[in-house]
């Protein structure tokens, strides 16, 4: 290992958006387990309750919704984190005095990695991007053409973090005022809508998508530059991003089984067709899975499929700290263009379970609430945009466009007159709106639309 002992210093500091003082901790705790707090107790986080992780509108409690990834995906990342102070604290990387920090920092991102995500998933997200893809066509409307792409491309990583950075009113126009990071954790793609989305084929894996809004650009320079990431991803977003990847992958093929979406048959199946270093080692496993649990009857497949999932994601675990081990200069300079998981000795689990997961994505019931809730995102867009488009649109007149604006959380609406200093307006009220609409679980918007269009009154 080379020595990196200065930039996990700077890496681990404590420099927060808002200079309010010293962070008050409890005994024995870090800073960066305040950021946790401050997020496990807040209502973005509550809202994530009953949001689609991978079925929508699933009524079993069996069944994961984007707040329970989130908790599982906090946890992983925790483990990677302790896993590997172990490793930089032998090698003279870290300090004994700040062992722990990296796993709370990790503990608070993965908590809040998908803080962004609409309604629906990323099937909503497709439905934002296609609806202003389809609202912009006929004219500019006074935006510019990075005001434009950051609409065409929606993404919920991106709303995370302008949530994390402004959206919260947590007493302080800074919102959680989380230390810097913290928030670097979650920004997988380090440039603006143009600079980057330039497809998942793309060499630099910075560039694939985007990590901020126009609206934020300078919070994310403020935190680029004072942690010298030179526009590139954080060590932390490759880890954080490892541990999201083990929780998903192997989470959702085992709900897949409990809703009938795939069988515990055609998992055997994909993971014999499609492992190959580790095929031998996995499917003798899975074998003593299936013959441990044979008498169980009805429990026989749940039992079997979580089994397999916890043995894989341990799996993809331990083949993370390897690989970071191996690819630690990379990693610390920015310079890996690859998931972790996909260079790693476990690329091949990874792979079959995703294989598993396109399966699930065709299944009938997914596909008909996934294609109701795109009506209902456009829907609720179409309604708001009429209003958004008036210079009546605020909270006093008696008009369309006052009614709308009243129906939006207070919240999004104090950033908007209090806080927000962008200059361009009608973005502003643009942001408003996919601000509260996104900030909707899938029932919440389904409710909302049917009110707005007299359905259900």
């Amino acid at each position: 290992m080379n020595h990196y002992r200065e930039k996990w210093e700077l890496l681990l500091s404590e420099k927060r958006q808002s200079d309010i003082g010293p962070t008050i901790t409890p005994d024995g705790c870090n800073p960066f387990e305040t950021d946790y707090g401050r997020l496990v107790m807040s209502v973005p986080l509550r809202r994530l309750q009953n949001k689609t992780q991978i079925f929508p509108l699933e009524r079993s409690t069996y069944i994961r919704t984007r707040l329970t990834h989130s908790l599982e995906v906090s946890y992983i990342a925790g483990l990677i984190g302790q896993n590997i102070e172990q490793v930089l604290v032998d090698a003279g990387e870290l300090p004994e005095g700040k062992r722990g920090w990296l796993c709370s920092l990790l503990r608070a991102a993965g908590l809040v990695h998908d803080l962004g995500n609409p309604p629906f998933g990323h099937f909503g997200e497709e439905a934002i991007k296609d609806f202003f893809h389809g609202y912009l066509r006929n004219g500019n409307h006074g935006l510019s053409a990075l005001e434009r792409a950051d609409l065409e491309n929606f993404d919920g990583n991106v709303q995370t973090f302008r949530i994390l950075s402004k959206l919260y009113y947590y007493g302080d126009k800074a919102s959680f005022n989380l230390i810097y990071s913290t928030l670097a954790a979650i920004i997988k793609y380090p440039c603006n809508s143009l600079v980057g989305n330039q497809g998942p084929d793309y060499a630099e894996i910075a560039r694939k998508k985007f990590g901020y809004f126009v609206t934020e650009a300078d919070r994310y320079r403020e935190i680029s530059d004072y942690l010298q990431l030179g526009d590139r991803r954080s060590p932390m977003a490759y880890l954080l991003e490892a541990a999201d990847d083990i929780a998903y992958c192997a989470a959702d093929v085992e709900d897949g089984v409990k809703i009938g979406a795939v069988t515990v048959s055609q998992l055997c199946d994909i993971l014999d067709g499609n492992l190959t270093d580790n095929h031998d080692r996995v499917m003798a496993q899975t074998e003593a899975f299936l013959n441990r649990f044979r008498g169980e009857g009805k429990l026989k497949d749940a039992l079997v499929v979580q089994s397999i999932g916890t043995y894989l994601q341990r799996e993809m675990l331990n083949a993370v700290i390897d690989c970071f081990v191996c690819r630690y200069d990379d990693i610390m300079e920015s310079r890996l263009e690859h998931d972790i998981i996909d260079v790693s000795d476990a690329s091949d689990i990874h792979d079959s379970l995703s294989s598993i997961q396109r399966l699930m994505f065709r299944h009938k019931a997914k596909v008909k609430k996934e294609l109701a809730g795109w009506e209902v995102i456009h829907g609720l867009l179409g309604i708001f945009m009429k209003g958004c488009e008036d210079d009546l649109f605020n909270a006093t007149s008696n008009t369309l466009a006052s009614h709308l604006y009243n129906i939006i959380s207070v919240n999004f609406r104090q950033n908007y007159e209090q806080f927000e200093t962008y200059p361009n307006d009608l973005y502003n009220r643009i942001r408003m709106v996919v601000d509260f609409i996104t900030s909707l679980n899938d029932r919440d918007a389904i409710d909302l639309y049917q009110e707005l269009q007299g359905v259900r009154l």
